[in-house]
């Protein structure tokens, strides 16, 4: 974030893309850190892949099986994906 202005008329630049990379970066970092809890909920060894759009998932076998999110109060959201191969 940079403040930009003359004068009186100050205005805030805000990078969103900036800001939706360090989230998604974050997110990773907290899932890796977390790896063996994480193993225990899900029953199962994983990889996380980032996507370009700031998505973050949790491969299980090299499929998309959850997707991952931190809700308004800081918890860990694992949305499952029922057909990581996607519709027909």
């Amino acid at each position: 974030m940079s403040f930009i202005g003359t004068g009186d008329e100050d205005w805030v630049e805000l990078d969103l893309d900036l800001f939706e990379r360090s989230r998604s970066t974050a997110l990773e970092t907290v899932l890796l850190d977390g790896y063996d809890e994480v193993v225990r909920a899900l029953g199962s060894d994983f990889a996380v892949e980032t996507t370009g759009d700031g998505l973050v998932f949790i491969l299980i076998d090299g499929q998309r099986r959850y997707r991952a999110e931190v809700s308004r109060d800081d918890r860990l959201i694992l949305t499952g994906i029922l057909d990581p191969e996607g519709p027909p």
